[in-house]
């Protein structure tokens, strides 16, 4: 696992993100490292809640 994708765990577990949601998140992002960058700084910049984190992480996919 990078810093970043453990960077990216921790934050959403310290945002009370389910860990189905967390898993599942690492498991579709680790496909790139822009991704898990992009989703890291995204979290730290808006503070989503779980429904528009999934939101975004379905949005930087299409792209």
């Amino acid at each position: 696992m990078t810093n970043n994708e453990t960077a990216l765990i921790s934050l959403m577990q310290d945002m009370g993100y389910s860990p189905g949601l967390c898993m599942t998140a690492l498991h579709i992002l680790s496909q790139s490292k822009d991704a898990v960058s992009d989703m890291l700084a995204y979290l730290y910049d808006e503070q989503p809640t779980e429904e528009e984190f999934i939101e975004e992480m379905a949005r930087i996919c299409e792209g």
